[in-house]
């Protein structure tokens, strides 16, 4: 195996596979990004046995082969060089690296050792617009659960749904939540879609599909299997197996009868609880919301007694005062999730879930559970 390719495309290659690699595993070549070489193209890939990646560019002065190097190590070699032409080249059991006068004797291990990659099986295809597709999981991610006990709470829940019309269009909603938070999204589909279907994503596939579509404005192409789904870039396939279980019914966690409205600057009322938390306990980070006419104040206490309060304008369309508590983490990261102007919370008493709004995205519903503070 040789070929030459510039520095900076190889790097950008080598960047992609970074978070895919197993650092810590009983399979060494777990370790390793595969590199294999056929007709003018370099397909790099990493795996960690739930998540692949496979990224093929042009290279030059090729022989066809393949092998497996540490993905690591070449990634700080390559990152190191200077913006010029590299080439590598296979020699027995080592690949040899050089540009200009720097030359690196790399270990490898044989590609016949490197795992398959599956592919997702079925054709349910779905193209969605990049910027749609990152909406939907940057309004979502942040409720999905750290408990690996409660696993199929670990990702993302993925439903297509199709509609009763075969020449309507489909749904596709998303929802997250850890018990304490939930956060779902709906968009519309351009096109119809031949059955419904439902897939968990896992925590870091939604993560490298984020960190993917950030890349470009391409839009990607999204295969979901039984048990793979598969994401589909000009030059980039990522691979990931998908969380085996039931997600839980999220329409009984919304809440019902939350006619008690609040509506409030959502930025303003950001910072007053990042700064009011400063002094909540460290474990609960409780803040305690105390409502009444259209005011609302923010205090939070903590063990050794220092207290800390802050009040603010609020349109409230309730009748009686009203005293809850959440979590301050939980909070700011539903008001981080919006975008628009104002937030609408509405209440049906102060120990009930509470309903989020983002006037921006009238599909977006965010459910928080309070907490005695």
């Amino acid at each position: 195996m040789e070929f030459f390719i510039d520095r900076d495309p190889f790097l950008k290659v080598l960047a992609r596979i970074q978070t895919v690699v197993e650092r810590r595993n009983t399979m060494p070549v777990l370790g390793n990004a595969l590199l294999e070489v056929t007709d003018g193209l370099l397909t790099v890939s990493a795996t960690d046995l739930e998540v692949s990646v496979r990224t093929v560019t042009p290279v030059e002065g090729v022989v066809d082969g393949a092998l497996t190097v540490g993905a690591r190590v070449l990634f700080d070699v390559v990152k190191e060089l200077p913006a010029r032409a590299i080439r590598l080249r296979k020699e027995g059991e080592r690949l040899l690296l050089t540009c200009d006068r720097a030359r690196f004797d790399l270990a490898t291990l044989p590609a016949s050792q490197f795992p398959n990659i599956p592919g997702a099986d079925g054709e349910f295809r779905l193209v969605i617009p990049r910027e749609q597709l990152a909406i939907m999981l940057e309004k979502t991610q942040f409720a999905m659960s750290t408990d690996e006990t409660r696993y199929v709470l670990n990702g993302i829940f993925v439903q297509v749904t199709a509609a009763e019309d075969p020449e309507a269009s489909g749904r596709i909603r998303m929802v997250a939540t850890d018990t304490h938070r939930m956060a779902m999204m709906e968009q519309s589909l351009e096109f119809p879609v031949p059955e419904s279907r439902e897939v968990i994503l896992p925590k870091k596939t939604v993560f490298e599909i984020r960190k993917l579509l950030e890349e470009d404005d391409n839009a990607p192409e999204l295969i979901l299997g039984a048990g793979h789904v598969q994401l589909i870039k000009p030059g980039i396939t990522l691979v990931s197996k998908v969380v085996q279980g039931r997600f839980p019914d999220w329409r009984r966690v919304v809440p019902t009868g939350n006619t008690v409205l609040l509506t409030t600057t959502r930025e303003a009322f950001h910072q007053v609880v990042k700064r009011i938390s400063t002094l909540s306990h460290e474990k609960t980070l409780g803040v305690r919301l105390l409502i009444e006419s259209n005011r609302m104040r923010i205090v939070s206490v903590n063990p050794e007694q220092e207290e800390a309060e802050e009040e603010m304008a609020v349109s409230f369309a309730g009748t009686d005062p009203m005293t809850i508590g959440f979590n301050a983490r939980y909070l700011r990261e539903i008001l981080t999730a919006m975008t628009g102007e104002t937030a609408q919370f509405a209440f049906k008493d102060d120990e009930s879930p509470v309903l989020v709004y983002d006037p921006e995205h009238s599909n977006a519903l965010f459910v928080l559970m309070p907490m005695r503070v």
